[in-house]
C-alpha cells in the first residue's frame, strides 16, 4: 500500500507531461506547457473579444496540423539560463575584438575606399532590415501553438536585436573616425531609394501582413532569413576580408552562428510536422514556393549589391553560392523531397 502511494505521489510531481514514461530532462521542465494561451478561450476574456478572434483565426485554424504541438523539441534546448551563458561569452568575444582593434592600423582608420562603400551600402543600413525581421519573429513567437515552439522563436528575436545594437555600434565607430562618409546619417535613404535594397523592403512589408501563423513560420524562418543571413552576414564577411576589413568579417561570423542556431529549430520543426502529418510537406512546400520569386529577386539584387568594385566577384557566383544554401536548408527540412 505504501509503495502504490509513492507511485501515485511521483506521476502527481509531473503531470503536466501526461504519460510521460521518464523524468522529464530540465529543458523540458523550465519550457513545457508555458503558453497560456493554447485552451479553448485563449485569453482570459469573452470569445469574441478582438484578441481571442485573432487567435483564432489565425493560430487554431491554420493549415499545418499537429496533433501534439509539444511533441517538438527544440535540437540545442535552448533555456533562458543556457542562453544567457551562451550569449554572453559571445558578447565577450566581439568586446575583445573591438578593444584588440582599436588603434591598430588595420581597422577602421585604414580600411579602403571600397571597404568603406560597401560598409555604407550592405553592413549600416541592416538595422532597418533586422529590426523588420525581428518584428517577424516576434509575431512568431507571439502566436506558436506550443511554448517549446515559442521559446525557441523569442530568443531568436533577442538574437536579432542583439544584431541591430551591434551594427548601430559599428555604424558610430566608423562615423568617428570617417565623417564624411556620412555613416549614421544616410542609411535610411538607402533603405528607402537605394534600387539594390528595394527587394528586400518590398518583401519585408509584404510579410508584415501574413498573419496566418503557419504562412509567416515558413516564409521568415524557410525563405527568407536564410536567404537574408547567407547574403547579409556570410557572404558580407566573406567580401569584408577579402577587402581587408578582418574586423567586420568577424563579427558577422559571430553573428552568424547564431543564425545557425535559428537554421536548426526551423529544420528540425519542420521535420517533426512533416512526421506528424504527411499533408503537412505539400503545405510547407507550397507556403515556402509563395515567397520564391521575392527570394529570388532579393537574392539577385543582393549579389549584385555586394559583387561591388574591389571584390573580385561575380553576381552570378554570389546567388548561386546562396540559392545552393537556401535549397540545402529546406531540403534537409524536408520540403525537397518525399519520405
Amino acid at each position: 500500500m505504501a509503495l502504490e502511494q509513492r507511485r501515485r505521489e511521483r506521476k502527481k510531481t509531473w503531470t503536466r507531461f501526461g504519460e510521460m514514461k521518464r523524468r522529464p530532462n530540465d529543458y523540458e521542465i523550465v519550457t513545457h506547457n508555458m503558453n497560456h494561451t493554447v485552451r479553448t478561450t485563449p485569453l482570459e476574456m469573452g470569445p469574441h473579444v478582438h484578441g481571442n478572434v485573432w487567435l483564432k483565426r489565425y493560430r487554431d485554424a491554420i493549415a499545418l496540423k499537429a496533433a501534439d504541438w509539444d511533441g517538438f523539441r527544440d535540437p540545442d534546448r535552448v533555456t533562458y539560463d543556457s542562453y544567457v551563458k551562451s550569449q554572453d561569452d559571445a558578447e565577450t568575444f566581439v568586446d575583445t575584438l573591438l578593444e584588440s582593434y582599436t588603434g591598430n592600423e588595420t581597422t577602421d582608420a585604414g580600411l579602403s575606399t571600397d571597404a568603406l562603400s560597401l560598409l555604407g551600402r550592405a553592413l549600416t543600413p541592416q538595422r532597418y532590415l533586422v529590426h523588420a525581421q525581428m518584428m517577424l519573429t516576434a509575431y512568431i513567437q507571439q502566436l506558436a501553438p506550443s511554448s517549446y515552439i515559442s521559446n525557441c522563436a523569442v530568443f531568436q528575436a533577442a538574437d536579432q536585436l542583439r544584431r541591430v545594437q551591434r551594427i548601430a555600434y559599428r555604424t558610430k565607430q566608423l562615423d568617428s573616425e570617417h565623417p564624411v562618409n556620412g555613416f549614421g546619417s544616410a542609411e535610411r535613404a538607402i533603405w528607402e531609394k537605394d534600387a539594390d535594397w528595394q527587394p528586400m523592403r518590398k518583401t519585408l512589408e509584404r510579410m508584415l501582413l501574413v498573419f496566418d501563423w503557419d504562412r509567416a513560420l515558413v516564409a521568415t524562418n524557410l525563405v527568407l532569413r536564410p536567404v537574408l543571413d547567407a547574403l547579409f552576414l556570410n557572404e558580407l564577411g566573406m567580401v569584408m576580408r577579402k577587402l581587408g576589413d578582418e574586423l567586420d568579417a568577424l563579427i558577422l561570423d559571430n553573428l552568424f552562428r547564431d543564425s545557425q542556431r535559428h537554421d536548426r529549430w526551423a529544420i528540425a520543426l519542420a521535420k517533426f510536422l512533416v512526421a506528424e502529418d504527411g499533408d503537412n510537406r505539400t503545405t510547407l512546400r507550397r507556403f515556402a514556393g509563395e515567397w520564391s520569386g521575392p527570394a529570388d529577386e532579393i537574392i539577385e539584387a543582393s549579389a549584385r549589391l555586394l559583387a561591388g568594385p574591389g571584390t573580385g566577384l561575380k553576381t552570378s557566383e554570389v546567388a548561386e553560392r546562396v540559392r545552393n544554401f537556401v535549397a540545402e536548408l529546406q531540403y534537409r527540412a524536408g520540403l525537397g523531397h518525399d519520405a
